[in-house]
Parts: C-alpha cells; sequence; structure tokens
C-alpha cells in the first residue's frame, strides 16, 4: 500500500510538470541567441548607425518581405526592403531601439517557438525569432520625435541570414505625430 501511494504521487507530481514532449537542447538555445543577437547587430545597428550595408547583411539574397503596407498576400524582395529602409534612413535621424513592450513590465523583446497554438501544435524551433519594440527617432524635416510600436517575426536559414520577414507597425502614425507635433509649437 505504501508503494501504491508513492507511486500515486510521484504521478501527480510529474503530471504537474507542464506540458510533456518539450525539450528544449542547449543547441537551440544557442541558436536562438545567435539569431536574435544578429537581428541586433545588423538591422538594429544597421538603423541607428544609418549603416544600410551592416542592415542588409542579415538577409539572405532571395528573401521574402512581407511590410507593415502589404495585405494581399504577396511578398517583396531584398532590393524592396532595401528601398524602404534607404526613405526610412533619409526621412529619419538619432534612431533608438527600446526592445520589448509585450507587457506593463517591459518583458521581453525576443521570443521563439510556441508552447500553444490553435492548431495544438508545439514547438522549440529557434530559427523563428518574434520581436518586440519601441523605435524613436526625429523626422529630419521637422525635428519632431517619434515613435513607433514594432512587431516583426524572422525566419532564419541554417547559415543564419533571414529568409522570411514579416512586419507589423503603423506607418501612417509617423505622420500623425509629426502633425501633432507641429500643431503644439
Amino acid at each position: 500500500m505504501r508503494n501504491f501511494f508513492i507511486i500515486l504521487i510521484s504521478t501527480v507530481i510529474f503530471s504537474c510538470g507542464g506540458p510533456q514532449g518539450i525539450v528544449v537542447t542547449e543547441e537551440d538555445k544557442a541558436t536562438f541567441e545567435k539569431n536574435y543577437k544578429a537581428f541586433e547587430k545588423h538591422h538594429l545597428g544597421g538603423i541607428i548607425n544609418n549603416d544600410i550595408d551592416l542592415f542588409l547583411e542579415l538577409y539572405s539574397d532571395t528573401m521574402k518581405w512581407s511590410g507593415p503596407n502589404n495585405y494581399d498576400g504577396s511578398y517583396q524582395t531584398k532590393d524592396d526592403l532595401a528601398e524602404a529602409a534607404k526613405v526610412f534612413l533619409s526621412s529619419f535621424k538619432d534612431f533608438s531601439f527600446d526592445p520589448g513592450g509585450v507587457g506593463p513590465e517591459n518583458t521581453g523583446a525576443y521570443w521563439g517557438g510556441s508552447l500553444y497554438s490553435d492548431k495544438g501544435e508545439q514547438t522549440t524551433d529557434p530559427s523563428g525569432v518574434r520581436i518586440y519594440g519601441i523605435w524613436s527617432a526625429t523626422d529630419i524635416e521637422t525635428g519632431a520625435p517619434i515613435k513607433l510600436k514594432f512587431y516583426v517575426i524572422q525566419q532564419f536559414n541554417e547559415v543564419g541570414k533571414v529568409v522570411m520577414l514579416n512586419e507589423w507597425f503603423d506607418v501612417s502614425s509617423t505622420e500623425n505625430q509629426i502633425k501633432a507635433y507641429l500643431e503644439s509649437i
């Protein structure tokens, strides 16, 4: 009887330990860190330092890009991303990026894998990285300060280049912020 209770208690304790079958390897952790550090070095570093070449080093030549104004399901190219980044860099200066913003405590900017899904699937795949943050910059023409909520999903290949980039942010909010700034001065 005593053995029965030990087995029962052990079963209860182990069954309350969360989803079964999820194994996060040290290799997956290292790949995830390498991927988000590459984003910091190239994407953030390229924008903050106004270095389009550094920015573009992150992206494979065959990448697919779904920009913030793309709603039709089609994808743009690395050249399209380069042109959009050049416009952004020529319109704003003094860039900074505040990572996070997921919740009021600003907890975490980089996420990979998924524990829950509407499809019921779980993954520890480190090649898909979700990134949250707030861009700040100054409009070159007016001096208006702007902030832009930023959310992207980047899919990395085995050599650490982004092959798929999906971006969500409200481009029109910059115009509204500039207008409000000009009305306040």
